[in-house]
């Protein structure tokens, strides 16, 4: 298997990045625990409509984008309390 080296090039400003890894997403969502992400992202990429939104190019690398999160996160929370079949 081919490796690849992947260079990590800061923004000026973190906010203005469209991607980013699970530490930086659970420092700007302040009080996410990496076992709730991790169960979240899982459940993102089982939902279609979410599954664009989290990438894994190798087994320990994954981006995931924070607009999409966002979105996938007020979903949670308006079928909160909703049965929903996948």
């Amino acid at each position: 298997m081919p490796y690849a080296k992947i260079t990590y090039l800061p923004v000026e400003n973190a906010e203005d990045a469209e991607w980013c890894d699970k530490k930086h997403l659970m420092q700007k969502w302040e009080g996410l625990t990496k076992g709730t992400l991790t169960a979240w992202l899982t459940e993102m990429r089982d939902r279609p409509e979410f599954k664009k939104g989290v990438l894994n190019p190798t087994h320990g690398l994954v981006f995931i984008n924070k607009e999409i999160f966002k979105e996938f996160v007020e979903w949670k929370e308006a079928t909160r309390y909703k049965s929903y079949k996948k």
